[in-house]
């Protein structure tokens, strides 16, 4: 039985409680409640209320990190104490602390694993892909319907939740990047332009457009002799499968119209982490511990800084 503790607002631990009662052989034993709300969790399943995040640590076999600005410190000394940690990508606040917390986990031989930033997800989207599929090129457009800037996401989350995707789709290492960037309504970017290239031969062109006139969140796909146009928001899917042998009377292009269903993943991703554990894994690969689309997050934005184009 894994003894895991949690932290982060009551909202979050609630949804990561949720998700961890589907996973057998797992036990919260502690949470730790940030943002003073009022106490209202009364099942025994989430733990007891930690005073301090130490007793929380001393306590666990392994902590979940829900997000905050509190979350890197505490995920190095619970991987200091030889904890198994699983925090959120967007949590870490420079590829530097990055590179920390994956080199004490190294030295901890423990798991560490960064959770999927983004809302969207790509269950559905993987299951319709044919089996072991090679995406030869990815066009993916994503624009932010903003009414109040200041309290909207920024380029950073955005862009990391986006390169999720794009990760979890191409699986493969990126070996060229250009990009470029744009300001519309402050200093930082708010349109960004990007080209990567990846070494089993893909290429994705990205835009991420934080001014748009409504959201709209679009990807098309070309496979060998399929392509496949993606609504992330709406679950549509559309696709063009060219046929090999056909009449005279059949159109050669099949087109399929579906709608995918993007299930919640949450508990997935907390399954394969704790797995992870009881099968007594080393410490993963860069690729592997979701890292990958912070690192990549931030060699685009800084190409984007080198040419940005500011708005007088």
């Amino acid at each position: 039985m894994i003894q895991v503790g949690i932290v982060g607002s009551l909202t979050a631990v609630n949804k990561h409680v949720t998700a961890l009662r589907q996973i057998p052989d797992v036990r919260i034993t502690g949470r730790w409640i940030v943002g003073g709300e009022q106490e209202t969790v009364t099942d025994l399943e989430t733990g007891k209320i930690c005073l301090s995040t130490g007793q929380l640590i001393g306590n666990a076999d392994a902590l979940i990190i829900t997000g905050g600005n509190f979350s890197s410190n505490l995920a190095i000394a619970a991987l200091r104490a030889a904890r198994h940690v699983f925090l959120y990508s967007s949590s870490v606040r420079s590829v530097t602390e990055a590179s920390q917390l994956m080199k004490l986990a190294r030295e901890a031989n423990v798991v560490l694993r960064a959770g999927k930033t983004g809302n969207n997800n790509i269950k559905g989207l993987m299951k319709a892909l044919p089996e072991k599929a090679a995406i030869d090129m990815i066009e993916l457009q994503h624009y932010y319907r903003i009414s109040d800037h200041d309290g909207h996401i920024g380029m950073p989350e955005a862009l990391l939740a986006d390169l999720e995707i794009i990760n979890s789709l191409v699986k493969a290492r990126t070996i060229s990047i250009k990009a470029k960037g744009h300001c519309m309504l402050s200093s930082q970017p708010e349109i960004v332009n990007a080209r990567l290239e990846f070494d089993n031969g893909c290429a994705v062109n990205y835009n991420c457009n934080l001014v748009a006139a409504q959201n709209e969140f679009v990807g098309t796909l070309i496979l060998k002799n399929q392509i496949l146009k993606y609504n992330f928001i709406s679950g549509e899917l559309t696709s063009w499968f060219v046929q090999q042998t056909y009449s005279q009377e059949e159109n050669p292009i099949f087109i399929e119209r579906i709608s995918v269903e993007n299930t919640d993943t949450l508990t997935g991703e907390l399954t394969d982490f704790f797995n992870l554990i009881i099968s007594g894994n080393p410490f993963l690969t860069l690729n592997d511990n979701g890292f990958e689309p912070y690192m990549l997050a931030d060699r685009i934005l800084e190409k984007v800084q080198k040419t940005l184009v500011r708005c007088s």
